[in-house]
């Protein structure tokens, strides 16, 4: 019996196609807001128009990398106004956002799983607010690092980094992916050179900006701590982080050293064990490992945005697709980072919405991925030692 002849089968697709349509709808929806950082983009805009077109991709503009200022120049030649330009590029990274989800959930439990997993995420509130609402791009680096997470899965070394390069060089939150793959070449699973990758992509990405005449100093420092995080003077903007049990601190300096320092001893604990353990790196553990260094790192670093959990919103969703057993997770995840979102979007106050709260359900999320992983770890037979090199060719490259 065809497909198509099949009426159980006729119902799925059909099912699928509206879930579809009510993703489109709820973009739709969000199509005319305009926020606060819109404007900024407006302002970069404008400055690249008076710069002259595309010959502005030349000249320092904003604190976004320069394969950004690419699509933001792309989104004005569109034949639509700005606004829907904008969210029309940031709309199509949504799709390969859910593209990536699906192969990296249909590796390990099928294609039916893979397409309710990219479904969920493609409806996500947080997916659905951040682009067409809010007009942000955060499924651009987000989409990337998950198909770096993917490749690395699948043990495509060179073409994992150069994915994770990719996210990297959109936004610096990128770098939450690369604690999997610091343990991944720690581990034996990635040979060093892949992390060729990483100057190569950078430099490919960056060649236009800077044969348009960019500084290349200027460029390759646009994410130095003095432009970026130097300029957050709270602890935390409205994200649900352990900063937002410490509002009020005076001592600002300290505490932002000792998340630094936290968050860093945290990751490399989180190594050692694995390492120590020759703990087994299959598809199930990567993704978890990923999902728990998205919510960890930006759960304890200062200076953090709401926006920042973006990537655990997505990789926890994957991650109970493979663990069905932390089915909790995501719900958990996702209310903090919703709730997160009302405060800018909608004008809540601290007082409706207890920041507090919200960063203890995140913190909860993470302790049932991080207890997970410690007793699965443990509780495996580490006897068999780890290889010296990479098992065969296909797991490097």
């Amino acid at each position: 019996m065809s497909t198509l002849r099949d009426p159980q089968r006729r119902a799925e697709l059909f099912l699928v196609a509206c879930l579809l349509a009510v993703a489109f709808a709820a973009r739709y929806a969000g199509r005319s807001e305009t926020t606060r950082d819109m404007q900024i983009f407006f302002t970069w805009h404008d400055q690249l128009e008076r710069a002259g077109g595309w010959r502005g991709l030349g000249e320092a503009i904003g604190n976004y990398n320069a394969p950004f200022m690419y699509l933001l120049w792309f989104a004005s030649v569109l034949p639509v106004p700005l606004l829907i330009g904008i969210k029309l590029v940031h709309a199509v990274f949504d799709l390969l956002l859910a593209f990536f989800v699906f192969r990296l959930v249909e590796m390990r439990r099928g294609r039916r799983a893979g397409i309710a997993a990219a479904l969920v995420v493609i409806l996500l509130p947080t997916v659905v607010i951040n682009a067409s609402v809010w007009g942000q791009m955060d499924s651009i680096w987000a989409s990337f690092a998950v198909g770096g997470v993917w490749m690395l899965a699948r043990g495509r070394g060179w073409w994992g980094v150069a994915l994770c390069t990719v996210s990297l060089a959109f936004k610096p939150h990128g770098i939450f992916i690369f604690a999997l793959v610091a343990l991944l070449v720690l581990a034996g699973r990635l040979r060093v050179r892949t992390l060729l990758a990483v100057p190569a992509v950078w430099l490919a990405l960056s060649l236009p900006a800077l044969l348009l005449g960019r500084s290349p100093g200027e460029l390759f420092t646009i994410y130095s701590l003095d432009r970026q995080a130097g300029i957050i003077d709270e602890l935390t903007t409205k994200a649900p982080t352990i900063f937002a049990f410490l509002e009020g601190t005076r001592r600002l300096d300290t505490a932002r050293h000792l998340g630094y320092l936290l968050t860093a001893a945290l990751v490399l604990g989180i190594l050692l064990l694995v390492i120590a353990r020759r703990a087994r790196l299959d598809e199930t553990r990567i993704v978890m490992l990923a999902a728990l260094f998205a919510m960890l790192i930006p759960f304890g670093l200062p200076g953090m945005h709401e926006r920042y959990f973006y990537l655990a919103d997505v990789l926890t969703v994957v991650l109970v697709f493979h663990v069905p057993r932390l089915w909790l997770v995501p719900l958990l995840v996702q209310a903090a980072s919703l709730g997160s979102y009302t405060y800018f979007l909608f004008g809540q106050t601290l007082e409706q919405l207890d920041l507090r709260v919200l960063a203890a359900l995140m913190l909860v999320a993470l302790i049932a991925v991080g207890h997970t992983l410690v007793r699965d770890v443990l509780g495996e037979r580490a006897s068999t030692p780890l290889p010296p090199k990479p098992v065969d060719n296909t797991m490097a490259e």
